[in-house]
């Protein structure tokens, strides 16, 4: 199916649900024209959505060039995230994936000889090779989201101490 076959998401999606879409994905603070224009709605229908998932604890603002931003609340992301792997993983199988991400946690240490993502971003002014520049930007970027993803099992892993007796919550 081409895309001009598919439907816009603007026929099958409300405009709450796009703007909410858009502005707890993003990676980075955004304006409220960025957000509507990602969403397809109007400028006061992104802010009218926005004012409410702030209000909602959903997202945060701040200022950036004199204008008003708004980002995913970190920690209510965070605990969402521990949320849903305690839901659809057991214990084991967080466990298993935590073994893996420390293997290669470990792999970066002693092909780097370094200890952090830092220290290789550092390398990058020892070497002239764009392609190993390159290399240890994409490395040092995939290290500190697999840091982030060890932290995030850990704290999940926790939990089956601190609830050994519920059943698993269904997802939200």
């Amino acid at each position: 199916m081409s895309n001009t076959e598919r439907p816009s998401w603007t026929e099958s999606v409300s405009a709450a649900d796009r703007v909410r879409s858009v502005a707890t994905t993003v990676g980075e603070p955004r304006t409220v024209n960025w957000i509507a224009g990602e969403a397809e709605v109007a400028h006061e229908t992104a802010s009218k959505y926005l004012d409410q998932l702030v209000a909602d604890g959903k997202l945060e603002t701040s200022e950036a060039g004199g204008k008003t931003v708004y980002r995913p609340d970190p920690v209510g992301q965070y605990l969402a995230e521990m949320h849903s792997l305690y839901a659809e993983h057991t214990a084991d199988e967080l466990a298993d994936r935590l073994t893996e991400i420390t293997d290669q946690l470990r792999r970066w240490q002693n092909e780097y000889d370094i200890e952090t993502p830092n220290e290789l971003r550092a390398a990058i002014s020892e070497t002239t090779e764009a392609a190993t520049a390159e290399e240890y930007r994409r490395v040092a970027s995939e290290w500190e989201q697999l840091q982030y993803r060890q932290s995030l099992i850990e704290d999940t892993l926790r939990l089956y101490d601190r609830f050994a007796d519920d059943p698993a919550p269904t997802p939200v």
